[in-house]
């Protein structure tokens, strides 16, 4: 192998760095390149692929791929892309690429907490209490409650959407109980929260009632995330405190499990794996969404 091809390779292994500067720097490189050698062309759009996609963004080109529910898949693909364009930069047609998949870089959770995080910390405080009232306006209309639920809320993290708004109007209006969730360990738990408690710690930075509250199960769950999508699939913080609990919540009270969100933590797609629990609803600030799980 001579000096010029493991030169190429090894732009073209940039390209495909989980490190976004490495992927700006080898589709900056590549760009430069691209009028001399052809090839260049080829990894300037494998890099500007994997700078979107590690954005949470759908790629153009159709090089990406990730694992949902076992099976490896494109990453989405901007639909506006059309296989002449994709010519032009010497890359094959998306059916090609399709078939192809596993040799693609992956995009993972991991990637995806990292864009989802960037997105969240953008937000100002002003924002997510402003956007906590219309999650509020919002929700009371679309979560149906009976007389006899129990909501569970959260305490928010800063970034994180906030519940409490929500939680305390379905209350108000249906005579609902509240919980919050205790962290202990590796235990998740929801107890009982009575406007007149005072809160403790509850693991992550997190408040909740004291060990002494009444523990309770849930019929409806507004739940935090990092991330979702148009399926509803669910991107968490990754320590499955939620996944497991929802696990045995299901055999129980088979709670309603509803996401609360910023409308910019929504991704093209969410990897999933079996363990996964979805959504049946998400609410941002600019309205509902209902899914199928």
């Amino acid at each position: 192998m001579g000096d010029h091809d493991r030169d190429y390779e090894q732009l073209a292994a940039l390209a495909g760095s989980d490190d976004p500067a490495e992927v700006d720097r080898a589709h900056e490189t590549a760009l430069i390149r691209m009028s001399k050698e052809p090839q260049a062309r080829i990894v300037a759009a494998l890099a500007y692929d994997r700078a979107r996609a590690l954005a949470g963004r759908e790629q153009k080109f159709g090089t990406q791929s990730v694992m949902c529910s076992g099976k490896r898949v494109l990453w989405p693909v901007d639909a506006n892309t059309t296989d002449s364009e994709r010519a032009k930069w010497n890359m094959q047609g998306l059916k090609r690429l399709g078939e192809q998949v596993g040799q693609g870089p992956e995009i993972t959770k991991v990637h995806l907490r990292r864009a989802a995080r960037k997105r969240r910390d953008g937000l100002q405080a002003e924002e997510l209490t402003a956007f906590a009232d219309r999650i509020a306006a919002h929700g009371v209309p679309a979560v149906a409650v009976a007389a006899s639920a129990v909501i569970a809320a959260y305490w928010p993290l800063p970034g994180e959407a906030d519940p409490r708004p929500l939680a305390r109007a379905l209350a108000k209006r249906h005579g609902a109980r509240l919980v919050l969730p205790v962290v202990n360990g590796d235990e998740m738990t929801f107890r009982e929260w009575l406007d007149d408690a005072k809160l403790e710690p509850a693991g992550f930075g997190t408040f909740g009632p004291s060990s002494s509250a009444a523990e309770r199960s849930p019929s409806i769950v507004l739940t935090p995330l990092l991330g979702f999508d148009k399926n509803g699939a669910r991107l968490g913080q990754g320590k499955g405190f939620y996944d497991r609990k929802l696990a045995l919540l299901a055999g129980q009270s088979d709670p309603l499990v509803v996401g609360i969100a910023s409308s910019c933590q929504e991704l093209p797609i969410v990897p999933t794996e079996a363990h996964d629990h979805g959504l049946h609803m998400v609410i941002t600030e600019l309205g509902v969404t209902k899914f199928g799980n």
